[in-house]
């Protein structure tokens, strides 16, 4: 299944396929021509780089993902995706399952005393996992198993030993990666999030860095710089990306006009839309629908 990607408005992705009966799903996402956009999920990711290489960005660090590697997401990390800029293509393959598959039911032992300790240590945000380990081969081995699986019909059972299998073996390599001292204190920017969510739900208004900043209960000159600390550009500039982001989503699933799709994307002035996508993107708004429109 391709992956559609779709967030609520404080950029907590709402993942296509996942049920309240089976909460896992496999998706293949191509990024060679995509940036997810800054996002998080209660949701786990145990990922494959399939083709190409992949750069993982968090408030923290930025982490690149090279074909034939496998990453692990935990929850509600803060996170946005692309391709590398030295690859042409870059495919994923994604399993994505709550951890409520694995846990059974609230305060279990499986809970308790093997989710917890990884689920709520902020220092574990992004693990890569290679074949260079023999934890980290079985657990490719694994996620290989599971998309082997796909959409095979009366696979529940094996699918959730499968996952619970490569979650004992996270373990094991996530210990083995502490003592080959891999791991940094990490902590979560609440303000960070707070502008982020605010950005995804104002985005199609007009909005100003004091907007922002009072939304958090900051100076502007706060508001920009905590911003910048976690992101690596000001928030304004991430406004005009993700508007761009949205902007290109329009373009290529909707029949609406390129007037209306400025104003849905906070430009109130076509023309300027135009220059605007057309030096983010290269091209202007028509020449991209053109080769990108889906019918």
């Amino acid at each position: 299944m391709e992956l559609s990607f779709i967030q609520d408005e404080n950029a907590v992705e709402m993942i296509d396929g996942m049920t309240y009966e089976f909460p896992y799903t496999m998706h293949e996402r191509d990024l060679s021509n995509y940036i997810v956009p800054w996002h998080w999920h209660e949701e786990l990711e145990f990922d494959y780089a399939y083709k190409g290489s992949i750069i993982i960005e968090t408030i923290h660090k930025a982490y690149t993902i090279h074909q034939g590697e496998a990453y692990f997401i935990n929850t509600n990390v803060m996170n946005t995706k692309r391709k590398a800029k030295e690859t042409s293509v870059a495919v994923e393959h994604a399993h994505l399952f709550h951890p409520i598959l694995l846990s059974g039911h609230y305060r279990s032992i499986f809970e308790t005393k093997y989710l917890n300790p990884i689920l709520k240590n902020q220092s574990i945000e992004v693990i890569i996992i290679r074949e260079n380990t023999k934890s980290g081969k079985e657990f490719l081995e694994i996620l290989h198993s599971l998309t082997r699986l796909g959409q095979a019909e009366d696979s529940e059972f094996e699918i959730r030993s499968l996952l619970s299998r490569a979650w004992m073996v996270l373990v094991q390599e996530i210990e083995g990666q502490r003592q080959r001292g891999l791991f940094q204190a990490l902590y979560l920017h609440e303000r960070t999030k707070s502008i982020l969510s605010y950005i995804h739900r104002h985005y199609s208004e007009k909005i100003t860095i004091s907007d922002m900043a009072a939304h958090v209960g900051v100076s502007t000159k706060e508001c920009i710089r905590s911003f910048k600390n976690a992101f690596h550009q000001t928030p304004m500039d991430y406004l005009i990306s993700y508007r761009m982001e949205q902007a290109k989503r329009f373009l290529k699933e909707t029949d609406e006009t390129i007037t209306d799709i400025a104003f849905l994307t906070g430009f109130h002035d076509s023309a300027y839309f135009s220059k605007t996508f057309k030096k983010y993107l290269g091209m202007t708004p028509k020449e991209f629908r053109k080769i990108h429109k889906k019918y």
